[in-house]
């Protein structure tokens, strides 16, 4: 199941607080330099030129000016899908409204408002529909296709149910929602239920046709609604990124142009661990001044992977991850 272990990677990937993950990159940056530093190489001398030490901040400077230009790009890009004019806006309600009509003919009521309730309530039909095609094929003389479906329905059920679980009072804007989401790999239940059918479509009566397509019509309703509420995920983390870089791009600037003035050969002396108090304030000063873009870096590491992993909207698996084994196919 995609999204379904937890090792590191995928920790570090997907399921890390993004400040977190900020944290230990400039952790290692801030201790790579310090080894480097401590190393006895002729480099170490050059910190006895303040000019070498002003042109690295200058160079920091001219980075983090251009790097927050960055944030004007982004909130562009976020800005551009909410204006609009009257009949864009119009359009986009319809749309809207028609997938929420049509939902609601496969609930047989409204359905909750809340995207991870929204997400849980189509899991349950899903569930709900697979539990009546068992119920449907219970007669048929084929005993592998009544194996089949039983396969399918049982790993369905225990897929929603971790599912689910997962949903479960989940706000939006947090990455559980999507990794569940993710997880639930509906285009590969899709083509699962459509391959036994095909396989076994001599021995397939009207009534059984019509519960395999009803489970299809919900699985399939649950592709858009998963892309609508990534696209908005994505959204959201846009803005928090152009805010966070915000946040510390302003101190950062300040304090790389302070070092740039203040920052002399000599102005402290004596040594820490072996290594000049110097250099502890220059490695201080040059990871203060990379946050923004250890920010920017372990955003674009999880939007990045969300939209590698997540692929195209549509009934096809592009990704091995993705093909639990459901079924035995060859009894």
């Amino acid at each position: 199941m995609m999204f379904g272990g937890r090792s590191v990677r995928e920790w570090f990937l997907f399921g890390a607080n993004r400040l977190i993950v900020t944290g230990l990159l400039a952790i290692a940056c801030f201790v790579a330099l310090t080894a480097f530093a401590a190393l006895d190489l002729p480099l170490r001398s050059i910190l006895n030129d303040g000019d070498t030490i002003e042109t690295l901040f200058q160079t920091l400077v001219g980075v983090l000016i251009t790097g927050m230009t960055l944030v004007v790009s982004i909130n562009q890009l976020v800005l551009s899908e909410e204006f609009g004019s009257l009949g864009r806006q119009r359009e986009r309600m319809d749309k809207s409204m028609a997938f929420r009509k049509e939902s609601e003919r496969e609930f047989r009521w409204t359905g909750p408002p809340e995207p991870s309730r929204f997400l849980s309530t189509l899991i349950n039909t899903s569930v709900d529909r697979a539990e009546a095609l068992r119920e449907a094929v219970d007669g048929n003389p084929d005993r592998v296709f009544r194996n089949r479906v039983d396969q399918l329905v049982d790993r369905i059920e225990t897929s929603a149910d971790q599912t689910t679980d997962e949903l479960a009072d989940a706000p939006f804007g947090e990455f559980t929602i999507m990794r569940a989401a993710l997880s639930y790999n509906y285009s590969w239940k899709i083509y699962l239920v459509r391959r036994v059918y095909w396989e076994h479509r001599e021995n397939v009566s009207d009534d059984e046709r019509e519960a395999i397509e009803n489970l299809v019509d919900i699985l399939a309703l649950f592709g858009p609604a998963e892309e609508f509420f990534k696209a908005h995920y994505l959204q959201w983390e846009l803005v928090n990124l152009s805010r966070r870089i915000l946040y510390t791009g302003v101190p950062a600037l300040i304090s790389s142009v302070c070092a740039a003035l203040y920052l002399k050969p000599g102005i402290v002396s004596g040594s820490t661990l072996g290594v000049p108090s110097l250099v502890w304030l220059i490695n201080l000063g040059v990871t203060f001044a990379l946050v923004p873009f250890f920010i920017f870096t372990a955003y674009v590491l999880r939007t990045a992977s969300i939209a590698k992993e997540s692929g195209a909207i549509g009934p096809f698996v592009l990704h091995e991850s993705e093909r639990a084994p459901l079924i035995d196919w060859d009894e």
